[in-house]
């Protein structure tokens, strides 16, 4: 079934029509209810359509969907180190420790072995 619109001396009919195969197998259809005329349909449409849509088991129309729930949990507060680490890795002090190991100091730019100077 489907909802058409139609048009008889001038004025436009919303009607309600259902598609079927006669004897022969051809497409026929069927008008199965008018619903008035389409300047005229307001407000009384809205409850058919919502009547057929509580019979199928949906929401209505209109209805306001349900309020989210909001939940919060705890989290680990890891946030200022991964933002010192990207800053170190976007910065490209990670690549320190390859400048520095071609030079005849020990130093190490991360920090494990920074006062290391024991071969100058």
């Amino acid at each position: 079934m489907h909802v058409k619109l139609t048009t008889s001396g001038g004025r436009r009919y919303v009607q309600v029509v259902e598609s079927y195969r006669d004897e022969a197998g051809r497409v026929k259809k069927r008008t199965v209810a008018t619903l008035g005329r389409a300047e005229q349909v307001d407000g009384s449409l809205d409850a058919v359509i919502n009547g057929l849509l509580k019979i199928t088991g949906r929401e209505p129309m209109g209805a306001k969907p349900p309020a989210p729930t909001v939940s919060f949990e705890s989290a680990r507060a890891l946030g200022d180190v991964w933002a010192l680490t990207e800053l170190w890795k976007s910065l490209g002090f990670s690549e320190l420790r390859r400048v520095f190991g071609r030079t005849r100091h020990t130093t190490d730019p991360l920090g494990q072995d920074s006062c290391r100077l024991d071969r100058i």
